[in-house]
């Protein structure tokens, strides 16, 4: 039997994330926040999932991850929120210290179609590969990153990443678009909402349908 994945889930502070939504700063707020419940929600949810890390430096975020069961990792305050190559860089470390044996997988919190089901069943075919990736629905970038252990994870995120995944030798994982949908425009919402959103996100979503000047952007 394999044993249980720690799951390491990035989250940037909610007021920061998501400035590629084209929306006022309130209601990008209210989705970022309403994709990463529903992720992590998921996450937790998943029985191949052992422990789940939150790293961020959202002081709302910590709040929500802490009630929750999931473990924080908090960022240097001084870090850029540009990018989140570096939340990610320290839960794969956090891993490497506290569960150096266990498989690993990160998970953006941007999936809010994402169930722990699905999530359950791409886990389980992970773990036959030593290191793993999941393109996004574009095919361009990666959502989930996967690897027997934290020592064998190279994690290349950013534009291009899916390239630059297999360059490092890891194996593209099928993967159902539930756990390729990221949301970065408004576009990739309309899709995730096709495939079945997570609770919050349905009711923030429901809250936008509504205005024509915001959902066409």
């Amino acid at each position: 039997m394999t044993s249980p994945f720690t799951a390491v889930v990035p989250m940037k502070a909610w007021d920061r994330a998501k400035s590629r939504l084209h929306v006022d700063p309130a209601t990008r707020h209210a989705l970022a926040e309403a994709f990463a419940r529903d992720t992590l929600a998921g996450v937790l949810a998943c029985p191949a999932v052992g422990e789940v890390v939150v790293v961020t430096q959202g002081d709302l975020v910590v709040e929500h991850a802490r009630t929750t069961g999931a473990h924080v990792v908090q960022e240097p305050a001084g870090r850029p929120l540009d990018s989140l190559g570096p939340a990610i860089r320290q839960g794969i470390a956090w891993a490497a210290d506290h569960r150096p044996y266990a498989p690993l997988a990160v998970v953006p919190s941007d999936l809010p179609a994402l169930t722990a089901v699905a999530l359950a069943d791409l886990l389980a075919a992970a773990a036959v590969h030593p290191f793993a990736f999941v393109a996004d629905a574009n095919g361009d970038g990666t959502t989930i990153l996967t690897s027997r252990r934290p020592g064998l994870m190279q994690a290349g995120y950013g534009p291009g990443s899916a390239a630059r995944h297999r360059g490092y030798g890891a194996h593209e994982l099928a993967a159902p678009l539930a756990l390729r949908q990221d949301v970065d425009v408004l576009a990739d919402l309309a899709a995730a909402e096709r495939l079945g959103l997570g609770p919050h996100t349905r009711a923030t979503y429901a809250t936008l349908v509504g205005d024509a000047s915001i959902v066409s952007r």
